[in-house]
């Protein structure tokens, strides 16, 4: 990871990434902290901040490899390029600013027309075993830094179309997005698939049905604070309430439906027998779209008109749990990105087909009506 002492890669480290607010990595940091958060002079913030960016790209292009430097030294490098310290400290800040960016300013740091080395330089980060369980998503990202920086992210001319493909599987089930926003999926992700889609897919799910069924009663009682009782003070972060009461009384219905989820995750069936997972091994069996599978669950839909009996707000209450989860579902914290994505997916179908059940408004549960809606 280190050069040997007293050479010149000792000084290339130092002016990449080990000379303080003077480094390359820092002034990066810098100038993107100015564009992410500065309201005066945008065109000025972002044209320093792409200056910057300029001239990682120029340092990345003098490497014969995809990584900055090449150890030459004694120190196990033989002249191999391979990830250094200079890697290791520039990767967490270039993702989130790849993420930030591309949120709150419709911004795509990963452009291979103009910076190609530093695109080759992300996916061979992503291609790297001991990388890839530490990535997040630009959706986490754009929920994690407000609240860390607090000065907050400042949204730009042209964000809207990146803004809605990220919040997509995110937003109220009563709140609809485009086609082309639920199409999406974001770049950097590829390293985690297979070939065949449909394997990938399924090893998605089953990560995200492990998540839920590892944990599910810690699961029923956080999601079930839609239903109760919000913190005070409020938290400084926008999907934070860690001081929120849950109600005991929604986590039953919490549980039902977040069992029905797990279940069209796993391509569960109505009889009971193991040849869904039997199905689910074999690559050429394709995967069936989570909104035809909630189609196709008879029990599902008997649930759901079980659950409209007791009325609107309890209807209303449910899916704003389930929204509550949905939300909050964080990458790496709670699983990788393509299994969150499976996960939302099912999330989503499950409340909008309770969003069909049920003769709602458009708002969520008001304050007033919680207790009736859940003793």
């Amino acid at each position: 990871l280190l050069p040997d002492e007293c050479t010149k890669d000792t000084l290339y480290m130092q002016f990449l990434c080990d000379d303080g607010r003077n480094s390359l990595e820092r002034r990066l940091y810098g100038e993107w902290m100015w564009y992410l958060t500065g309201k005066r002079k945008p065109v000025e913030y972002r044209q320093r901040y792409e200056a910057v960016l300029d001239e990682v790209e120029e340092e990345l292009s003098r490497s014969p490899g995809p990584f900055f430097m090449v150890n030459t030294g004694t120190n196990g490098g033989g002249g191999v390029n391979h990830p250094t310290l200079a890697d290791i400290k520039f990767i967490p800040f270039l993702e989130r600013q790849a993420s930030s960016l591309m949120y709150y300013k419709g911004f795509n740091v990963r452009d291979e027309k103009r910076w190609p080395n530093l695109v080759q330089w992300f996916e061979a980060m992503e291609a790297r075993p001991s990388y890839r369980p530490t990535k997040s998503c630009s959706y986490t990202h754009s929920r994690a830094l407000p609240p860390q920086l607090g000065s907050g992210c400042t949204f730009g001319d042209g964000c809207e179309e990146m803004r809605d493909a990220i919040d997509a599987y995110c937003l109220p089930a009563s709140e609809e997005s485009t086609r082309a926003a639920m199409e999406w999926r974001e770049r950097g992700w590829e390293a985690y698939y297979e070939s065949d889609e449909n394997s990938s897919k399924r090893i998605a799910r089953r990560e995200a049905a492990e998540r839920i069924i590892s944990n599910q009663e810690r699961i029923c009682k956080f999601a079930a604070r839609a239903a109760g009782t919000p913190g005070f003070p409020a938290a400084s972060a926008e999907l934070a309430d860690p001081k929120a009461e849950s109600n005991e009384f929604a986590q039953v219905a919490v549980d039902v439906f977040l069992r029905y989820t797990v279940d069209l995750l796993l391509d569960g069936n109505e009889n009971g027998d193991n040849k869904s997972m039997w199905m689910m091994m074999k690559k050429e069996a394709p995967t069936v779209d989570m909104a035809d599978k909630v189609k196709e669950s008879k029990s599902l839909q008997m649930a759901s008109e079980a659950l409209a009996k007791g009325g609107d707000m309890t209807v209303q209450a449910t899916i704003d749990c389930l929204d509550y989860l949905r939300q909050r579902i964080g990458v790496p914290r709670d699983m990788s990105y393509p299994a969150a994505q499976e996960l939302r997916e099912a999330l989503l179908a499950v409340s909008t087909l309770l969003v069909k059940r049920g003769i709602l408004t458009d708002g969520g549960v008001e304050e007033g009506m919680r207790k009736v809606a859940y003793p």
